[in-house]
């Protein structure tokens, strides 16, 4: 065998073992890929139900906003009332006390001004 005969061979050889080093590499990356599947696969079976949870979750959460949102609106229709009743019994209270106040203003002034013409009578 000639000098180039045992370069073939180491070359051949070297791609051999070259080859083999790349299925190796190969099969750990598949090895890894499967693993990441698994992976996948392990966080979709538990994040499915807690999904279906979370759906029944603002479901419920929803109701009962629909409820609050009942209440409230009963509360603005009794402070409405509230508001209208106050402004009849302001308007009934204060319209006769206003006129009394100016009834006895009037008064005190007419006497006021009686007694001051009879004293300039008397003098």
């Amino acid at each position: 065998m000639s000098g180039a005969d045992w370069a073939w061979i180491i070359a051949a050889s070297f791609w051999g073992v070259l080859v083999i080093a790349l299925c190796f590499v190969m099969l750990s990356v598949f090895r890894l890929i499967s693993d990441v599947g698994d992976l996948v696969k392990g966080v979709t079976d538990q994040t499915v139900p807690l999904l279906g949870g979370l759906n029944e979750t603002v479901a419920g959460v929803n109701v009962e906003l629909a409820r609050v949102d009942t209440i409230v609106a009963g509360v603005q229709s009794i402070t409405a009332t509230a508001d209208s009743l106050v402004g009849v019994l302001h308007a009934t209270v204060s319209n006769p006390m206003i006129k009394a106040a100016a009834w006895m203003t009037g008064t005190w002034a007419a006497t006021k001004s009686a007694k001051k013409l009879a004293e300039e009578i008397d003098e």
